[in-house]
């Protein structure tokens, strides 16, 4: 399937990211979320999720959206694209399926958990269309500061 970048789609998700994290900061600054903890556990209203569980259930979005347009969509070939994709992924990999299993915190509120796979798989989707079907990359990134001290 061929896809365009969709670069106001792009623009829109990533100012309703910023304008969610300001006036998320802001309702930090007057009350704290309940979680892991700022808890205690009689004082969760709804359910719970075992901390192992919701960790590889919100963090798996970021993985597997990415992955899927990289096998669903055709682009055009390029280390630069390849490179960065699968580093994103390999990174959310390690998130969702090794530190899932190794992390031992307390149990998150069910709807933090659906939060979180909410904002995992628009990141995904944001992250992986624009480095699959907007970014282009010369010949003069692959030196580039920034990428070398990146991939360190």
């Amino acid at each position: 399937m061929q896809i365009e970048c969709r670069e106001n789609l792009m623009e829109y998700l990533s100012c309703f990211f910023i304008i969610g994290g300001v006036a998320y900061f802001l309702k930090q600054t007057r009350t704290q979320t309940s979680y892991g903890r700022y808890v205690s556990s009689g004082r969760i209203q709804g359910g719970t999720c075992p901390a192992q569980l919701a960790w590889f259930l919100q963090e798996l979005p970021s993985f597997l959206v990415p992955v899927c347009l990289l096998l669903t969509t055709n682009t055009q070939p390029g280390l630069g694209k390849d490179m960065l994709v699968w580093t994103f992924c390999l990174h959310y990999f390690h998130r969702s399926f090794i530190y899932s299993l190794l992390t031992r915190g307390r149990p998150l509120p069910c709807n933090m958990v659906f939060y979180a796979v909410v904002f995992c798989s628009i990141n995904g989707f944001l992250q992986g269309h624009y480095m699959l079907h907007c970014a282009t990359y010369g010949d003069q990134w692959r030196t580039d500061i920034r990428l070398l001290t990146g991939e360190i």
